[in-house]
C-alpha cells in the first residue's frame, strides 16, 4: 500500500483547516507549520469565548476547525502540526471512535522515546474532562493522546466522513500559557489555570518529522497495515 506525504510551510491555519478530502483512497500525512501565530476553535465552539481585541493587538489569527474539542494556541514555535488521513476499509480503521486513535498516540509516543523523551504515557480510556476542558483543549484527556505527567505532549482530534477519518494531531513543542490565557474572556482562566497543561519539548523539528514520518510509514504500509 503506498502512502502520500505532503509538508505545507506557507499559509495561515485557516486555509489548512479548510483542505479538501483526498480522492486517492491512501493514507495522507499533512505535516503543516503555520506562518501566524493562531487560536484554534473546536467546531461547536462560539467565537465569543475569546477576546478579540486581545487577539488582534497580538496579531493572532482566530480559527474554527471542523473537529471538535477547546481552543488550542497554534504558532511556528510553538506546535507541530500533523494530520493523519486514514480511508475506510485500512486494517487500521476502526468504527469505535473512542478506539481510533490509540495506534496513533502509541506511534507517537514511539517516536518521541525515539528521540529522548521519557516517561511517555498513551491515553487508552475514554474521554476525561475538566472543569475547563470544554474551553481548552489541552486540559483534558482523550484516547490516543499522549501525556507526560499531568502535560499533554500531543492532543489528537478526529473528524470523520463516511470515506475518510482526519486524526488532527498537535505537538506541543512550547506551551505559552500567558498568551493563550489572554487570548479568552473567561475571568477564571488565567496564566496559573492553564500553566503545565502542554508540554515544553526540546527537540529539532525536523528530527520529529523524520522520526514521526518513518514510524507512521511503517505502520501504515505494513503487512498489519495493508
Amino acid at each position: 500500500m503506498s502512502i502520500v506525504v505532503e509538508r505545507v510551510n506557507e499559509g495561515g491555519a485557516g486555509s489548512f483547516h479548510a483542505r479538501e478530502l483526498p480522492t486517492t483512497p491512501v493514507p495522507h500525512l499533512w505535516w503543516f507549520r503555520p506562518e501566524h501565530v493562531a487560536v484554534v476553535l473546536g467546531s461547536t465552539q462560539d467565537e465569543s469565548v475569546l477576546d478579540r481585541e486581545q487577539c488582534a493587538r497580538r496579531h493572532i489569527e482566530v480559527v474554527k476547525r471542523r473537529s471538535g474539542g477547546g481552543a488550542v494556541l497554534v504558532g511556528p514555535d510553538r506546535t507541530m502540526w500533523l494530520d493523519v488521513l486514514l480511508p475506510r476499509g485500512h486494517v487500521l480503521w476502526d468504527d469505535d471512535i473512542g478506539r481510533a486513535t490509540w495506534w496513533l498516540g502509541d506511534t507517537w509516543a514511539e517516536s518521541l522515546t525515539d528521540l529522548g523523551i521519557d516517561e511517555l504515557q498513551v491515553h487508552h480510556g475514554g474521554l476525561e474532562s475538566s472543569a475547563i476542558s470544554r474551553l481548552v483543549c489541552f486540559a483534558g484527556r482523550g484516547p490516543g493522546e499522549v501525556f507526560r505527567g499531568r502535560a499533554k505532549v500531543v492532543g489528537i482530534s478526529q473528524r470523520r466522513t463516511r470515506d475518510w477519518a482526519r486524526f488532527q494531531c498537535a505537538l506541543s513543542l512550547r506551551w505559552d500559557a500567558e498568551t493563550l490565557a489572554a487570548c479568552l474572556v473567561d475571568p477564571s482562566i488565567d496564566d496559573d489555570a492553564v500553566r503545565g497543561m502542554g508540554s515544553d519539548v526540546d527537540l529539532d523539528p525536523s528530527a520529529i518529522d523524520e522520526v514521526v514520518t518513518s514510524r507512521l510509514t511503517n505502520r501504515l504500509t505494513s503487512r498489519l497495515g495493508s
